[in-house]
């Protein structure tokens, strides 16, 4: 009931579409509970031998048809404007999870997989549809006619009505062990479907990976062994369904049985007309149906609450970035400090960085050497706010990162990282991604820069040659280039260098590394690299070890220290 309330809060918007279905729901049930009045009608007059049965018969013919005119009517409001409200609703409310999904910090993808929060948005909000058009016009619509023909039967033969109130109790009993023994194995199953989407999507992005190691069988009998665990489970909620439906039409049956009896019975007696009895039994099959129906409306609303409470889990999810709320008025300078920080992924985990400091004036290179683990990432991942650290601070231009709004920090700041992603799309939408009112001409410019140019001209669309997933139509060396031409264009005043030519050859690092000359002229650059020629130039060389910053300076200072630089250096 909770995540129902819920629900129909956020629906407060679709309320006229809502209330436009229910006017056609209530003009369908008001139909239907006036039509077998019109056959008892007839059948009393028949009964009477009334002289004007002829005449009447056709004037309660022409009322029969306004009714199932108004049946029709009622019928296209409640459906199209209940499946508009669902479907309206549905596709605002996907994209305000994927909008609260983005703006989570990386944390929250830690232990996520995305074929699970892609479930989230798309499967579970989709299962929201037969709730909103579907399970909850038809709660209503069955409940009005249920308590209208009861009321009626009670007009038409207080005794008679009596009889079909014996099965209720047990139909009631049915609907509730229904609701409580379904609803946990449909959320499993939302479970369990999520999970598989998330194994589709892993086998289809590793399946080079699965190839070449033949790993085939194994792939297969991994997703069989989830996708027969959805199997069961959905089966399971649907078995228990296929009892208590039956069940419940089964008690229904038995109350017709009682009233056939009964009303023969009376009947015989003299005490109920023919007309009444006919008209009875046509309310009856009204007064048991909503009864029918209850055990198809429990489980679209089952299936519908676990899937809003997956989604409202969601939105219910903080964010462990807080946004500032300073822009500044001019571009930055980029003067970046780093004072006394540490940080660690999980806090139970030790500090990837521990007390770490360094200052990098404005317009400066800063190069980041040490193992593979140290921390150098993390140092980048820090200063975008992708996390935040747990103790000292940040500054740009000497103001707390924090501060700032988080599109006007990441407005500063380029990144061209070792393990490039490129969007599906055209080689021109990629590289214009972060400046997407780009003309043609400043493209090819920053394509030029990148040194990116000549190969583009030579695919088979030049700038609109098509990248495919993840750019997998493009080698290493030209997606790296396509990211220094992305980087060019947004010509950022900070500019993030990860491993930029880490996977490429000797002649493509040669190109890339004067497109990053090129690109770092006059800009606050930071730079991870193994690579050792690729920061001799950098300003200031911070070698990182487990006890932080350990050693600092320009190339020749730090070969005249002899320290662990120096060693890198001998041993490259």
């Amino acid at each position: 009931m909770k995540t129902m309330l819920r629900l129909f809060k956020e629906l407060k918007g679709y309320y006229r579409y809502l209330i436009a279905a229910l006017a056609g729901m209530f003009a369908i049930t008001a139909a239907q509970l006036i039509t077998p009045m019109v056959t008892r009608k007839l059948i009393q007059m028949i009964e009477l031998s009334d002289p004007t049965l002829a005449e009447n018969a056709l004037k309660l013919g022409l009322f029969l048809l306004i009714l199932y005119a108004v049946q029709a009517f009622g019928q296209f409001s409640k459906s199209y404007f209940a499946h508009y409200a669902a479907w309206d609703f549905i596709h605002h409310f996907r994209l305000r999870i994927y909008n609260h999904i983005q703006g989570l910090s990386m944390g929250f993808f830690h232990d996520k997989q995305t074929g699970q929060l892609l479930s989230r948005i798309t499967a579970d909000t989709t299962n929201l549809e037969p709730l909103i058009a579907h399970a909850g016009p038809d709660l209503i619509a069955n409940c009005g006619l249920f308590f209208g023909s009861a009321v009626i039967l009670f007009f038409i033969n207080v005794k008679l009505a009596l009889f079909t109130l014996v099965t209720i109790p047990f139909t009631l009993i049915c609907v509730y062990i229904y609701s409580k023994k379904v609803r946990p194995i449909f959320k499993k199953s939302h479970e369990k479907m999520g999970e598989l989407n998330a194994q589709v999507q892993d086998k289809l992005q590793g399946m080079k990976e699965i190839q070449i190691f033949n790993k085939q069988a194994e792939a297969f009998q991994n997703l069989n062994e989830v996708s027969f665990g959805h199997r069961e489970s959905i089966l399971d909620a649907l078995k228990k369904g296929a009892i208590c439906n039956p069940l419940i039409l089964f008690t229904n049956h038995i109350g017709v049985v009682i009233i056939i009896a009964a009303g023969g019975f009376l009947a015989a007696s003299g005490k109920i007309s023919a007309s009444d009895i006919v008209a009875f039994t046509l309310y009856v099959s009204y007064f048991y149906q909503p009864m029918q129906a209850l055990g198809q409306i429990f489980e679209q609303i089952h299936t519908a609450t676990t899937a809003a409470d997956r989604s409202f889990e969601i939105l219910d999810t903080p964010s462990a970035i807080t946004n500032g709320n300073y822009t500044p008025k001019t571009p930055v300078q980029g003067e970046i400090q780093f004072k006394d920080v540490s940080f660690s992924y999980q806090k139970e985990n030790p500090s990837v960085l521990q007390g770490l400091s360094v200052h990098l004036p404005a317009g400066k290179t800063l190069a980041l050497v040490g193992p593979t683990g140290i921390g150098k990432t993390t140092f980048v991942n820090l200063l975008c706010r992708f996390y935040d650290v747990d103790t000292g601070e940040i500054l740009l231009d000497g103001k707390n990162i924090k501060e700032y709004t988080l599109p006007s920090l990441h407005a500063s700041m380029s990144l061209v990282l070792q393990d490039i992603f490129l969007f599906h799309g055209t080689i021109a939408e990629n590289i214009a991604f972060g400046v997407p009112k780009a003309s043609m001409e400043e493209i090819e410019k920053a394509a030029k820069i990148a040194n990116a140019h000549e190969f583009i001209i030579e695919t088979e669309k030049g700038y609109q040659t098509l990248v495919g997933e993840r750019g997998m139509r493009l080698s290493g060396g030209q997606k790296q280039r396509i990211s220094i031409a992305r980087a060019v264009l947004r010509n950022s005043p900070i500019l993030i260098l990860d491993e930029a030519t880490a996977s490429v050859d000797t002649k493509t690092e040669r190109l890339i590394q004067q497109s990053l000359d090129e690109l770092s002229r006059g800009r606050t650059t930071i730079l991870i690299a193994h690579r050792l020629s690729t920061v001799r130039k950098a300003d200031i060389i911070a070698v990182m070890g487990e006890n932080g910053i350990e050693e600092q300076g320009t190339h020749e200072e730090l070969l005249k220290l002899g320290g662990k630089y120096a060693t890198l250096v001998a041993n490259s």
